[in-house]
């Protein structure tokens, strides 16, 4: 029996395409390539994601004003897109995770800007440390989308 549910699991996980390593040999697996956000104002989101949040500008094939690409790794991006009615409050559990090389010139960024930030549980201005020693923030863009900013290390 326990055979048959890892020769199934196995068939499972290649048919969903999750990585898996056996025998020295590696499996597929789906990869993010993009987050999307609808948002008010693509100007203030623009400027908010490029020069608070410091993600690389990509060239995006509409060219129709009302979408910005940003680079975020090899083979992901962040697409802004313009057209919502209004900014909407979202939940923290909701949230884009951003890493950065360091923690306390980003921090600097954010109070150059006048920008709030806050641990998990809300206390502003702090910075939460989790069991594993990584630091972490939450802020929201300018239309509520809630960002942890990490020093994440991996």
């Amino acid at each position: 029996m326990k055979k048959f549910i890892l020769s199934g699991g196995l068939l499972l996980l290649a048919l969903t395409g999750i990585s898996i390593h056996m025998n020295g040999q590696t499996k597929k697996y789906p990869s993010l390539n993009h987050m999307a956000l609808y948002v008010v104002d693509l100007k203030i989101s623009t400027e908010f994601y490029r020069d608070i949040i410091g993600l690389e500008p990509m060239e995006e094939p509409f060219k129709d004003g009302r979408h910005s690409w940003f680079k975020v790794g090899p083979h992901s991006h962040v697409h802004v897109i313009s057209g919502a009615a209004k900014a909407t409050t979202h939940d923290k559990n909701t949230h884009l995770c951003f890493s950065v090389p360091d923690m306390e010139a980003f921090i600097g960024v954010l109070k150059k800007h006048n920008i709030a930030f806050e641990d998990w549980p809300g206390k502003a201005g702090a910075v939460n440390k989790r069991v594993d020693g990584v630091q972490q923030i939450y802020l929201r863009d300018p239309d509520g989308y809630w960002l942890e900013i990490n020093d994440d290390k991996y």
